[in-house]
């Protein structure tokens, strides 16, 4: 008796089961669900769902129960979605975000928390990218667009090591040896500061600006190499920061290198010319918010020498006496020809600046903003001059 009432839900059941089962073999053997599984798994999903609600449908029971089992596997199954969509959409979103902005593309390196790797792929939930240690790591958008995300610029980086050296070397003697490994290892505008002075030893860190970033693990390495050579070469130790160095001094021993020490020094590998930077090492490090600065204070003096000139021409054709001032006149024509001169090559700059992948090196963009600053500055305060002197001969 209770075989007869079930009948048709064991059937249907029976009936699920093959079904699902020849549709699972049926997706397996089908190229397009062979090479991406995420469809096939919700297909499956989706037939076990109808499934099960047409068992629901087949159980011999009133309609009342079946339309609450139905409303509580509905609410069950919003619930399920709604909980596990917001990471779902969020991520989603993120990807969206990230393909408008682009901080990064396909092949950058990145660094978001204590991961760091190169961009490998970019997809709509999910970023690839492949550590140095060759591991694949997939970073969710949504962490990518909540935290603060470093992008290796391909224009250049700067890269740096760091090396605990005695007070008994005079730091100029040093200065030059770190120099050199960050010549030897083709670095641009090479810099050396002083980071410390700790109670043993004096903490130097050497960098330079890398143009070439495809290299930037080996390059790296190939700098701490640079510096125990340069430095040894020269016969200099090199001490950790946690190395004490005892030795036994006469009672009267003062412990201040002396420059005659470092001129009879063995330095046959020492550059022999004192090492002076072509730019300053902010200009270095800094140069797109430093360009930035240069182009916002640059489009501001334009607008008040525009202003200063309409102005100028205002006051000129409603005074009386304007004869008085055809030599102001000239000037202010001439100032509004530099202007024009200057806006163009402005331009033209701006854009190359804006560039990523640009080349032209960094001290020619900088120097060029620097003197359409310089000479927009003076053509402003000439502006002003003039100007003046109108209104007062008004007055």
């Amino acid at each position: 008796m209770l075989f007869g009432e079930y009948q048709l839900t064991i059937y249907t059941i029976i009936a699920l089961f093959v079904l699902l089962t020849l549709l699972s073999y049926i997706l397996r053997k089908t190229a397009i669900f062979t090479r991406d599984k995420m469809i096939k798994q919700i297909i499956i999903s989706v037939a076990t769902l109808l499934g099960i609600v047409l068992i629901l449908l087949t159980l011999p029971i009133t309609d009342n129960s079946k339309q609450t089992l139905l409303s509580f596997l509905g609410i069950l199954l919003g619930a399920t979605i709604a909980l596990s969509s917001t990471t779902f959409v969020a991520n989603g979103m993120s990807g969206m975000m990230l393909n408008i902005i682009k901080p990064f593309k396909t092949g950058d390196y990145i660094r978001i928390e204590d991961k760091f790797g190169k961009v490998s792929s970019i997809k709509i939930l999910h970023t690839q990218i492949q550590s140095i240690d060759r591991d694949l790591i997939n970073i969710p958008n949504l962490k990518l667009v909540s935290n603060p995300l470093v992008t290796i610029s391909t224009s250049g980086t700067i890269i740096s090591a760091t090396v605990s050296l005695g007070y008994d070397t005079p730091w100029k003697h040093i200065e030059k040896n770190l120099i050199r490994a960050a010549e030897r290892t083709n670095l641009e505008s090479p810099f050396v500061h002083v980071t410390e002075l700790n109670d043993h030893a004096v903490t130097y860190k050497v960098g330079g600006l890398l143009r070439d970033i495809s290299g930037l693990i080996t390059k790296k390495s190939d700098l701490n190499k640079a510096v125990i050579d340069a430095l040894h070469e020269d016969g200099i130790e090199i001490v950790s920061p946690t190395f004490m160095n005892q030795r036994v001094y006469e009672k009267n021993a003062v412990f201040i290198p002396s420059c005659p020490i470092c001129e009879t020094k063995e330095n046959i590998h020492a550059p022999s010319d004192e090492y002076v930077p072509k730019m300053s090492t902010e200009y270095i490090i800094f140069d797109k918010a430093i360009g930035a600065e240069l182009v916002k204070k640059i489009n501001m003096t334009m607008e008040r020498l525009e202003v200063k000139s309409a102005d100028f021409r205002s006051l000129f054709n409603t005074t009386s006496n304007a004869d008085m001032f055809v030599t102001e006149q000239e000037k202010t024509e001439y100032i509004e020809k530099q202007k024009a001169e200057l806006e163009s090559s402005f331009k033209i700059m701006k854009k190359t600046f804006e560039k990523e992948d640009d080349k032209t090196p960094d001290a020619i963009k900088l120097k060029t903003l620097q003197y359409v600053d310089s000479r927009l500055i003076e053509m402003d305060n000439e502006m002003e001059k003039l100007l003046e002197k109108l209104k007062g001969n008004i007055d």
